[in-house]
């Protein structure tokens, strides 16, 4: 049992000392190393092939399918509107 403590310590002391020198100092940012312009809208470009554009029809579809559901919320959004108000008037005109 003693001989496992004292190999603990040593491979604590190994370890201490093993991150003393692997501590590097700091390097400084060349600022030639960032990315120009150049390159960024030339991936850009290369980005924007791989993207699979929509067809007409697709377009067409989704867009019928977005007006659709616009007008029936407006629809139900007024109706419900409606019905409320007949509703707070209907209990504001009983008299108590």
């Amino acid at each position: 049992m003693a001989d496992k403590k004292i190999n603990v310590a040593e491979s604590v002391k190994k370890n201490a000392a093993k991150s003393d020198k692997s501590q590097k100092p700091a390097k400084k940012k060349d600022p030639r190393s960032r990315p120009s312009v150049k390159k960024y809208f030339r991936d850009l470009k290369g980005e924007f092939k791989k993207i699979i554009w929509p067809s007409k029809n697709t377009i067409l579809r989704n867009t019928a399918a977005t007006l659709a559901m616009c007008a029936f919320v407006g629809v139900f959004v007024t109706l419900f509107d409606l019905g409320l108000s007949a509703l707070i008037r209907l209990v504001s005109s009983i008299n108590i």
